[in-house]
């Protein structure tokens, strides 16, 4: 529901922006965005804890906005917008002693353990954001065709989902001199733990094809880590990074 909302609002305005333009002069540009995303929720370098990536996929992470740059002089402007921004993965690994708090529902041992786990790891990461960004734009006069801008955003978290599994492996209950738990399947959700805010830097790309068309790229850089610090059902710091490839149409 919470995404729908986000959707109706963007379309609207979208609505009232292209009712601007018309009115506008030749100091303002305009532009809606589709795209889809490729990066992750990811530690920076990755830990010693994750010894093996098995697999990736980015699952269903798109974006759709608005953006409309003020130019100041021929060749230089600021651009400003909103959209709405998906970004997710999946990912299996092979992790060593990380620590992690996971739920055992079956086998010997059941309940909710807290230690350093060994084994086998599944994560799925989906989480919506609102998102402003504020960016220089370039137009640069020997390549009229293209539109460079370089900035930084500020995104509100409206939706988060991120859980797992844990398999094949076992847990060392409080630390590593604790109990080991086997654990032959086990699941994670630090899905309420995500912070509300991200933001970090922001630059893009914009190739017109056509008077219209562009082909768009994006690529944004969070700062803020994924969790606070005080959460301890991941030992390292996450930050959102991902690239956007889409299409851009100019109003």
């Amino acid at each position: 529901m919470k995404q729908k909302a986000l959707l109706i609002t963007i379309i609207c305005f979208i609505g009232c922006t292209v009712a601007m333009a018309q009115e506008s002069g030749k100091h303002w540009e305009y532009k809606v965005f589709a795209g889809y995303n490729l990066g992750g929720s990811s530690p920076i370098p990755l830990p010693a804890e994750i010894r093996k990536i098995k697999s990736w996929s980015p699952g269903l992470a798109g974006t759709l906005g608005i953006q409309a740059t003020r130019w100041i002089v021929p060749e230089w402007g600021i651009t400003s917008g909103l959209a709405i921004d998906i970004k997710g993965m999946k990912i299996n690994a092979d992790v060593k002693y990380m620590t992690t708090n996971l739920v055992i529902g079956e086998g010997d041992n059941t309940g909710m353990f807290s230690g350093m786990f060994t084994g086998g790891n599944k994560t799925k990461v989906r989480n919506g954001y609102l998102v402003i960004p504020l960016m220089a734009a370039y137009a640069p006069k020997i390549y009229e065709d293209w539109r460079f801008r370089l900035g930084g955003y500020f995104a509100l978290q409206r939706d988060a989902n991120f859980d797992g599994s844990a398999f094949n492996g076992y847990i060392r209950n409080g630390g590593p001199a604790g109990d080991r738990i086997n654990v032959d399947i086990a699941t994670f959700d630090f899905s309420e733990h995500i912070r509300k805010i991200d933001a970090g830097l922001m630059a893009s790309a914009d190739w017109y094809f056509s008077t219209k068309m562009a082909i768009t790229g994006q690529l944004s850089w969070g700062l803020i880590p994924l969790f606070p610090s005080d959460f301890n059902g991941i030992p390292y710091k996450m930050y959102n990074i991902y690239f956007m490839g889409g299409l851009s149409y100019k109003l």
